[in-house]
């Protein structure tokens, strides 16, 4: 298939291989009426011949006033096109929308002058990405609303990461490592969360072409920006920084190493601090709500029922001594009462 505007060989090495073909020409089409109305293709295609040796990744990229989303949907295969009106603020991209499978929907957003003529060779350098991981996302909603879709950053968990290789590639050694069973953290919330009913996992697409330098520095800035809270499911620092921590911890000799090197350090990272991968972001949120701790102390056997705890400091305030309180509300025994007397144990509850 001859196209004009697309350029076919990023669209493969950038996107998933199933269906690329008709993708592709419902693409060119979307395009081709674009450009019909307003040129704006055409431009875009000539900014990315006029910076193809003069600048790197995204700072080749200009700012328009839309977007063009694809979805696919998993019953039929069926592919809805469509151009998105937004704010002329940033870069105008594609958003590719996987239809729900195991109640999870699947999005895929790269800028879209990576796919356009005249930008020259996507798979050279390294590539940067960020996966998303956000719930409560409403099960009947549009491909353009869930292309806009604005979620609340309480819903969303974010994983950094770098590539030298096809970040498709890295996104399939992602998939394989979390059916494997892998702890880390993103692996688990991910494993965790699929099949769950209004999960919306996203890859994006942020850069490529970059050098080794400028990767792990970008890598570095946005883990902490984003991903070195509650809300990160990276395991160690991005970048450089992460390579300090892996020589700090003697799992690497030094800090000059490839990605897969660091990858390896990572997993034996991992082996030695189990517990750091276990935690899922989305339960430990629910352990901040002060109720959700409640009824999950009730539930279980032999622990204090609130009442008991208000009780055992009420009498401990009036001077009766703690093994008459033990009697009195009922403890097991008065190690159970200290333990609430002197801020052990029960702290929440007030």
């Amino acid at each position: 298939m001859k196209t004009h505007f697309v350029d076919q060989r990023n669209f493969f090495h950038l996107l998933p291989a199933s269906g690329n073909s008709l993708l592709i020409s419902r693409l060119e089409h979307c395009l081709q009426e674009i450009n019909r109305k307003c040129g704006v293709i055409d431009q875009l295609i000539q900014q990315n011949q006029n910076t193809v040796n003069k600048s790197v990744g995204t700072e080749r990229l200009v700012s328009l006033s839309f977007d063009i989303a694809q979805a696919i949907a998993a019953d039929n295969g069926g592919i809805l096109t469509q151009a998105v009106i937004k704010p002329p603020n940033a870069p105008p991209f594609y958003h590719c929308i996987l239809g729900y499978q195991n109640g999870v929907a699947h999005k895929l957003i790269i800028p879209l002058q990576f796919l356009l003529k005249g930008w020259g060779d996507a798979n050279i350098g390294h590539q940067c990405y960020i996966h998303t991981i956000s719930g409560n996302i409403p099960r009947r909603v549009t491909s353009s609303e869930l292309q806009s879709l604005n979620m609340r950053k309480s819903d969303n968990y974010y994983y950094v990461g770098i590539t030298s290789r096809n970040w498709m590639m890295r996104l399939n050694e992602h998939v394989r490592e979390m059916a494997s069973g892998s702890q880390r953290r993103f692996y688990k919330a991910w494993r965790d969360h699929y099949g769950t009913p209004g999960v919306l996992f996203t890859s994006t697409l942020r850069n490529l072409n970059l050098s080794y330098e400028a990767a792990m520095n970008w890598e570095e800035a946005m883990v902490e920006d984003i991903a070195s809270d509650k809300y990160g499911l990276n395991m160690i620092p991005g970048g450089f920084k992460g390579l300090k921590l892996l020589h700090s911890c003697r799992l690497i000799q030094n800090e000059t190493i490839t990605l897969d090197e660091r990858d390896v350090a990572i997993a034996n990272y991992v082996h030695l601090n189990p517990r750091k991968g276990l935690p899922n972001p989305f339960i430990s949120e629910l352990w901040k709500d002060d109720d959700f701790y409640v009824k999950v102390i009730e539930a279980k056997e032999k622990t204090l029922r609130v009442e008991q705890v208000r009780k055992i400091r009420e009498l401990n305030a009036q001077g009766m001594a703690v093994s008459d309180i033990t009697k009195a509300v009922s403890a097991i025994n008065d190690q159970q009462v200290k333990g609430v007397l002197n801020g052990k144990s029960y702290t929440r509850v007030r």
